[in-house]
């Protein structure tokens, strides 16, 4: 089954499930409306009939059926949100395989003019790759992604283990559809892993505190003791004097308790959530992937510590109801109990707690590079290896393009050229191209398949200079914005790192002779590096400089024709440089001119 068809199916399933529970629910409530009136029913006639207890049973009877109903409605709606989520997520593929449009976040928070490539290679916002990736439900797990696109693996080994993992996660359908569904029901808030991590650098001030430890079991003692002792002799004055006593002490340590508790205060569902997240990943079979086991042995322990956070922040809100934070706590000291319960998790987990948040938000990261993988079956994994700077691909496309629309190329460069001078005509395709390989390449060095029929290459950074804007705001022309980003290029390219370099017309903000000499110089001074790279042009004489450096520059072009008064393009690649133009023709047909 294709996955557009597989998605309209559990769109249809869950759907039909969703309507059964909610039918469900409907009866669930009646019973228990129902329960709630007996009870009350039995309450009057206890209270009618002079307390006489055989209307006892009738209420605890009642009563159990009531909260038996109560738990049985609170699980269907647990069920129900799940199923809902599940149902948005699914007709959201369907809508992205169907239409090409993206329902999912598109990462545009995460865009940065500033960024070596992400800006050219459409890789945030709109119509992005981001879009078309991101399966994302929690913050970190978004900025996570963000952070793999935005800096690509350069390692050959890491790059083939994350082949593994996406390869192992890529045919787990139930189990990456129930992760991505329990990951958006986290519904987790800027604010929630950032105060957590401002609780945990909170000194700790109550476990180590000799005082209190000893008070929060004495103290109580002794006041239990008084009202004994009251019930005994009449005297209260033993029940005061203790009862002042355990106010002092909460009076005393309240400011410090409620600093804590705000911090971590309605926080209980939201680490669930992530339990629970950790508890899928720590129970799913994984048999292959060595990051995929590596993970998931930290993740067992994990779950099992923010489960139990998860019940200690519960109990700690407990201090806001008014029979809680008044009885219990003026009785047996709440506050201090809960305080310190947090404290000895905090000095028990407090190094590991960033550890298991990136377990989730790395899961995410490859759960989503993996359902890429499952709605592209007909991509492949690029070989990957570091011996050499090359790149080599036969059948290259756009990855955002639908497939029955893109036109694929072959490209070779580093075996030997080391830059390859693009010409062509307007919309002949140029753009496309070099955006098609250095997307495909960043998807490469993520561990994803690419939109090839073969590709090899080596890791490589990414660099580019296609859509250069300038700033008002930073008073920067658009000339000295280009010429900022070429500086950062070499730059880079000075550290001897190894560069994939990407120009589209540059140096626009020039005359046409100085454009032209200022190119060629350019790629003259690329050619001392450790670097691959693609210009595309209109400057048909940069051709020239492949006789200058036969071995090291190869001319490709794209061309258009005119025939019938009309305009065509194939979009194929061709060796040598380009003769046809196109402009005055457009602006004739235009009538522009």
């Amino acid at each position: 089954m294709s996955p557009l068809a597989l998605y309209e199916q559990k769109i249809y399933d869950y759907k039909k499930e969703i309507a059964g529970i909610q039918r469900r629910l409907s009866v669930l409530g009646w019973i228990r409306l129902a329960f709630f009136a007996a009870a009350l029913y039995f309450v009057y006639k206890f209270l009618s009939t002079s307390f006489d207890t055989g209307w006892l049973p009738g209420i605890g009877l009642t009563l159990a059926g009531f909260i038996a109903m109560l738990i049985s409605y609170m699980v269907q709606q647990d069920k129900l949100a799940l199923l809902k989520a599940l149902l948005e997520l699914n007709e959201k593929e369907w809508q992205l395989g169907a239409t090409g449009q993206s329902g999912f976040d598109d990462g545009q928070q995460f865009a940065d003019e500033q960024h070596p490539f992400t800006g050219d290679l459409d890789v945030f916002g709109h119509a992005s790759l981001y879009a078309h990736i991101n399966r994302t439900g929690t913050l970190m797990g978004a900025k996570a992604l963000s952070d793999a696109l935005k800096a690509p693996l350069q390692q050959e080994q890491l790059i083939h283990q994350y082949q593994d993992v996406i390869r192992e996660l890529t045919p787990k359908f139930k189990f990456r559809q129930h992760f991505a569904a329990h990951a958006a029901l986290t519904a987790e808030q800027p604010e929630d892993v950032a105060e957590l991590h401002k609780w945990l650098s909170l000194p700790v001030e109550f476990v180590n505190n000799r005082f209190i430890q000893v008070a929060r079991w004495l103290a109580p003692a002794l006041l239990i003791g008084g009202i004994v002792y009251y019930f005994i002799t009449d005297q209260y004055s033993l029940v005061s004097l203790f009862f002042c006593l355990n106010l002092l002490i909460l009076g005393m340590n309240l400011k410090k308790v409620s600093k804590q508790h705000q911090l971590i205060s309605n926080k209980e569902k939201t680490f669930k959530k992530f339990a629970f997240l950790l508890r899928l990943i720590s129970e799913e079979s994984m048999e292959q992937a060595a990051l995929l086991k590596e993970e998931q042995q930290k993740a067992t322990m994990a779950n099992a510590a923010l489960h139990q956070l998860a019940r200690i922040c519960n109990a700690m809100d407990q201090r806001m109801n008014q029979l809680v934070g008044v009885v219990l706590n003026t009785l047996v000291l709440y506050d201090l109990h809960c305080v310190v319960a947090l404290e000895k998790w905090k000095l028990a987990n407090k190094d590991k707690v960033n550890e298991w948040l990136d377990i989730i938000a790395r899961m995410e990261v490859w759960n989503s590079m993996a359902t890429f993988a499952y709605n592209h079956p007909e991509y492949i994994y690029p070989v990957v290896t570091d011996d050499k700077s090359r790149l080599v691909a036969t059948g290259v496309g756009h990855p955002l393009i639908p497939a029955d629309e893109c036109i694929r190329n072959g490209i070779s460069i580093g075996d030997p050229q080391q830059f390859l001078i693009i010409t062509g005509s307007n919309m002949s395709g140029k753009s496309t191209f070099l955006r098609s390989v250095g997307s495909n390449l960043l998807l490469s060095l993520c561990g994803m398949p690419v939109c090839a029929e073969r590709f090899s290459c080596s890791p490589m950074q990414i660099m580019t200079s296609m859509r250069i804007k300038d700033s008002i705001a930073k008073h920067t022309s658009y000339f000295q914005a280009e010429l900022l980003r070429l500086q950062q290029i070499v730059e880079v390219l000075k550290g001897g790192s190894r560069v994939f370099i990407l120009l589209d017309e540059i140096l626009k903000g020039t005359n046409s002779e100085d454009k032209l000499s200022g190119s060629r110089r350019l790629i003259e001074h690329f050619l001392q590096y450790n670097c691959l790279g693609m210009i595309a042009t209109h400057d048909l004489e940069l051709g020239h400089l492949e006789d200058t450096y036969p071995q090291r520059i190869r001319n490709y072009c794209f061309e258009s024709t005119i025939k019938d008064d009309q305009l065509f393009f194939d979009y194929r690649i061709r060796e040598g440089v380009a003769r046809n133009k196109n402009a005055t023709f457009l602006m004739q047909k235009m009538e522009i001119i």
